[in-house]
């Protein structure tokens, strides 16, 4: 499924005059929301659905390409804005706070107590969201609204102006499902309290909350559901505390004493905007402890008593529709889990957030995640006051790096980064997916670049690495059918009747698409990177290719120098972002008799130079199918291995993949770009390594 982008409103109107037309036209409905698919029954479980609740609308969020027609705002124009308008504000950490728009003031009264500041509007997107009314738009809506207001004398607006417009029966019949589905299962659930004292006691364990008291379950409303034996953790609004959202926890036990915990919300990932515990914070709160799993904050609230909330979905995302109800805390400690992945997404929310107000636990043994740290018996608050300040002055000697190098040096598997399930052999040579890094990857043309970079982004993207497309040379629809044929490995155009299943599945990835195609200037792409990296935490973006987005133009101009001037904004937004960019950029023109090496790259020798990892799909455009393509690692900066390995093309599935039974991986220590590749002896088989001396002994003699 392909994502739209959230600042683009489909309820943008252009004219005022006929925005005020439908403002009085609107005032005059009922509340009605936008359509989304009915649900699954409750017990196919990987299926999700939805909850309306308030008068707000909430409309469905289609994964497609980021809308790159409308330049991102920035808060000098907004600060700019309200000032023409007289409108009064004041800065917050993240957002500008104004008064609202849809609520009317008392007879007499103005706006300068802080509390009538009840409107945030995004300092990074210009999005705004009014927090005692839940009206939430994009930053043209609020321009409208401003407008129509001013234009007409008006003091206030009517909540209901930017709901969407009226559904059809259909879709008011799915929406009537969804409610009573979700209504279906909070009813049907029950408190842990309710159950007899070993069964409450078994289920604590089974999600690891064995020391976290019932009085602390029944305060956050935590539930059981038997059906299925899931944890049922509610979503309640922070303005009414209203239901308006369930997270459905199951456990799978996998054997060897492992466990795997799967997640279904209702409604679906894309639009479950929950600070589960948001209801519990007063607002009088200055400080609060930002987790990483509901279980965290159930150990934080109770060992502690600090306010405390958890992210809808952990460490993979912070979204910015968040961050209005995060602005009243003065200090924010983010305490996200006890891995590296943990405390480099504390580092990049921070930012988000206010790198002066953030205070960051730092992962190690003596400082677990606060369930594991509940369960062990451990003070939280004497974790809690370890915190180190995300915002440093400078690093001015070992000393303040020491405990960095030691969490590398003790997570040497998690600092490698992101495994392929689908190409083993590249995680022997590349290790695995690190952020921060630039890749270069080339190949001869029409060997299949785009195709096999496109199957090495979805395996990552299947694992949770948050993926950009930048695809120049071929549409996004051509792209997304064979990354969906990838997905499903096989052609859906032959199984037509598993279309909707697998588009369903592939719908629900954290893939996104930028709709640039051809020549496009280098600042417009990086803008629409940076927007990505905020609104979705982006980590991967993908370039395809470096040639289709220079284009032609400006001949007169150095395109040597052109293209290094690029390569080094993609190195520099890379490292400041902490984002992984995979750069395609085409060869020289070379002999079909000839291999490609890192000199091949089109342009100077910046490309090799500025890359962290070179990689070269290698093509025998004279030898048969079998054998005929190979991968080579021409440069791994991260420690140095390079190697080559084959690789063999399914037609049906559009799929790479390497030979199983004839595997060989030729392996250089080295940097192949600096030290010439010497043969290797290949790697024995699973075959070979199975037979016997003697059978050896025979094959030699035949």
């Amino acid at each position: 499924m392909f994502l739209q982008e959230a600042c683009c409103s489909a309820r943008r109107l252009h004219h005022v005059s006929h925005y005020s037309t439908f403002l009085r036209t609107q005032c005059q409905r009922s509340p009605v929301c936008v359509p989304t698919p009915a649900p699954a029954p409750l017990h196919s479980l990987p299926c999700s659905a939805w909850l309306y609740s308030t008068r707000r609308s909430f409309k469905k969020v289609l994964k497609s390409s980021l809308d790159c027609s409308v330049p991102p705002v920035s808060v000098t124009e907004i600060r700019q804005y309200l000032r023409s308008k007289d409108i009064p504000f004041h800065d917050g950490y993240s957002c500008l706070h104004t008064p609202s728009l849809f609520m009317e003031r008392a007879s007499g009264s103005d706006f300068t107590e802080k509390e009538s500041f009840s409107l945030f509007v995004d300092k990074t997107t210009g999005r705004f969201l009014c927090k005692e009314t839940l009206v939430e738009g994009s930053w043209e809506d609020f321009q409208d609204c401003v407008e129509v207001m001013q234009k007409e004398r008006q003091g206030s607006l009517n909540p209901e102006v930017l709901l969407g417009y009226p559904d059809s029966e259909t879709e008011l019949n799915e929406k009537e499902m969804d409610r009573r589905e979700v209504q279906r299962i909070w009813s049907s659930s029950v408190p842990l309290s309710d159950l007899l004292e070993d069964d409450a006691q078994l289920v604590k364990v089974m999600f690891g909350m064995g020391k976290v008291s019932s009085a602390t379950l029944k305060k956050f409303g935590v539930r059981f559901f038997k059906p299925t034996k899931s944890l049922v953790l509610p979503w309640f609004s922070g303005r009414d505390s209203s239901l308006r959202g369930l997270k459905l926890l199951s456990a799978d036990y996998k054997g060897e004493g492992q466990v795997i915990y799967k997640e279904v919300t209702f409604p679906k990932p894309g639009l479950y905007h929950n600070l589960f515990g948001l209801h519990l914070i007063g607002h009088k709160d200055t400080e609060v402890v930002l987790t990483g799993r509901e279980v965290d904050t159930l150990a934080v609230s109770q060992a502690t008593g600090l306010p405390s909330v958890a992210l809808p979905r952990g460490v993979s995302c912070l979204p910015p529709v968040l961050l209005p109800f995060l602005e009243q805390f003065k200090r924010v400690t983010l305490w996200l889990g006890g891995d590296l992945r943990s405390w480099e997404a504390s580092k990049i929310f921070a930012r988000k957030l206010g790198l002066k107000r953030c205070f960051l636990i730092r992962p190690g043994e003596p400082q677990p995640c606060p369930g594991d740290a509940l369960a062990k018996g451990m003070n939280l608050n004497k974790i809690l006051k370890a915190s180190i300040p995300a915002a440093h002055k400078s690093i001015i000697s070992f000393r303040q790096l020491r405990e960095d190098v030691f969490g590398e040096l003790v997570n040497k598997e998690q600092v490698a980064g992101v495994k392929w399930s689908r190409f083993p052999e590249l995680n022997k040579i590349l290790k695995g997916h690190r952020k921060g890094e630039l890749t270069v990857f080339t190949g001869p043309t029409g060997s299949g670049k785009t195709t096999f970079i496109s199957e090495s982004a979805l395996d990552l993207c299947m694992q949770g690495v948050n993926t950009l497309w930048g695809s120049f040379e071929i549409n996004n629809v051509r792209l997304a059918k064979i990354m969906l044929t990838q997905f499903s490995q096989q052609r859906l155009e032959e199984n037509l009747d598993q279309y909707e299943e697998w588009a369903d599945q592939f719908e629900e990835l954290p893939l996104y698409f930028m709709t640039f195609h051809g020549q496009q200037n280098i600042k417009t792409v990086i803008d629409t990177m940076q927007h990505a990296v905020y609104l979705y935490d982006i980590s991967h973006v993908v370039i395809d290719n470096l040639q289709f987005m220079m284009g032609q133009e400006n001949l007169s101009v150095d395109k040597f120098a052109v293209q290094d001037h690029i390569i080094g904004t993609f190195r520099t937004f890379a490292t400041g972002n902490s984002c992984h960019v995979t750069l395609i950029i085409h060869p020289r023109k070379e002999g079909d008799d000839k291999e490609l090496q890192t000199a091949s790259i089109f342009g100077t020798a910046k490309a090799s130079q500025e890359a962290d990892n070179v990689l070269i799909l290698q093509e025998k455009k004279l030898v048969s199918s079998q054998g005929r393509r190979s991968l080579q690692v021409a440069k791994n900066r991260f420690d140095g291995d390079v190697g080559v390995f084959p690789l063999e093309f399914n037609k049906t599935s559009l799929t790479f993949s390497t030979p199983r039974s004839k595997t060989k991986l030729r392996k250089v220590k080295g940097d192949a770009a600096e030290t010439p590749e010497k043969p290797v002896k290949p790697v024995k088989t699973l075959a070979s390594a199975e037979r016997s001396p003697a059978e050896e002994g025979t094959k030699k003699k035949k």
